[in-house]
């Protein structure tokens, strides 16, 4: 062979080699693309997620001031109560004992005075514990974690048009959503279902 052809031959192998490796950057950049399209689309629901706590961070705040606030009003109450007690049995020790007089259930009638407020004041305390009771429940509730609704019920636009048989492009451009999205919203469901 001559020297020639060995030069003609090396030229067009070149040139091959020049179009095949432009050819190999563009096949890898989509697959880049995916994979940042992914990790914004990781790095925006780690926001909500976020955003989703310190909601929750909020009200169970505000809700603990509620039943402390209300847990002081009746503990005051209750001292209140507690004190015209003491003033009123103060009061009939130092009234001059007459005769009693005697009530249907034969009961005097100082007796039966003392035992209304002390039935006033159970019926206080009782009421308060209930109430005290039912706000450590209702904040033990707020505090559990919440049930996050499903992720078809949040983008039930995306799985009816999936349900269509619309491509990933075509539901990416209805729903505004990036292709990239769409497709790890899709696989999400599909883990949450098994």
């Amino acid at each position: 062979m001559s020297p020639w052809i060995i030069i003609v031959i090396l030229g067009a192998c070149a040139i091959a080699y020049a179009y095949i490796m432009p050819r190999k950057n563009k096949a890898q950049e989509p697959g880049h693309q995916l994979v940042q399209e992914m990790e914004s689309t990781l790095e925006h629901y780690m926001t909500e997620i976020e955003n989703d706590n310190d909601a929750l961070i909020r009200r169970v705040a505000e809700l603990k001031g509620e039943a402390t606030a209300a847990d002081q009003r009746m503990q005051s109450q209750l001292q209140e109560l507690q004190q015209r007690l003491d003033q009123l049995e103060q009061s009939k020790m130092n009234e001059p004992v007459a005769s009693p007089v005697q009530h249907p259930g034969n009961m005097p009638v100082q007796a039966s005075g003392g035992l209304q407020a002390q039935a006033l004041v159970k019926s206080v305390q009782a009421e308060a514990a209930q109430q005290a009771q039912e706000a450590d429940l209702q904040s033990s509730k707020t505090e559990s974690v919440p049930q996050r609704e499903s992720i078809k019920v949040r983008y039930a636009e995306l799985f009816s048009l999936h349900a269509e048989g619309k491509s990933m492009d075509a539901i990416s451009k209805q729903t505004g959503i990036q292709r990239g999205e769409v497709q790890l919203i899709l696989q999400l469901a599909e883990r949450e279902e098994s």
